[in-house]
């Protein structure tokens, strides 16, 4: 595997996506850091009190930044058909994970709603995960709603009835 594929500004094969997605790329990288400039600014002086050390927040967000641009390297390089294919698995998975932060003890409280869990050392909220493959995954559906039974139909509505259930 080619390592430059990984990294967002080396990676060569952005070359022959559209020009919409190369500037939705740039824009989302010029996002990114500008973000990342404004949590620098606004946190500095509270991580050298609380943790004393300035750099704090802005090490772990820069940390979870190149996590996430690998994988979302790792993800624009995968096959459509693959993702897609993968798509109603991750959308179960993530709706359980929001029922499951509605059991005390195991969702975690920020501003009297329980929205996080843990998962090992790290909180996730799969409120945030699932919305990516509820668009795949409806985006799949609805392409083959004349192709698919009633049955079927009325299976995902409920399903994504359940989806913003969950998130309410």
């Amino acid at each position: 595997m080619n390592l430059r594929r990984l990294i967002p500004i080396f990676d060569i094969s952005v070359s022959n996506w559209a020009l919409e997605a190369r500037l939705l790329r740039w824009l989302t990288l010029i996002w990114l850091f500008a973000g990342l400039i404004m949590l620098f600014s606004a946190s500095y002086p509270v991580a050298d009190v609380r943790q004393n050390d300035g750099l704090y927040y802005f090490k772990r967000q820069l940390l979870w930044v190149l996590v996430s641009l690998i994988g979302f390297n790792i993800i624009v390089n995968l096959p459509l058909q693959k993702i897609l294919g993968l798509s109603h698995w991750f959308l179960l998975l993530f709706l359980a994970l929001i029922f499951v932060t509605l059991i005390p003890g195991l969702g975690r409280k920020a501003f009297d709603a329980a929205r996080w869990i843990a998962i090992g050392p790290i909180p996730i909220q799969p409120s945030e995960l699932i919305k990516p493959f509820l668009v795949l995954q409806s985006a799949r559906l609805f392409g083959q709603w004349e192709r698919i039974s009633w049955r079927v139909r009325l299976a995902w509505l409920g399903i994504f009835g359940l989806v913003l259930l969950g998130i309410l």
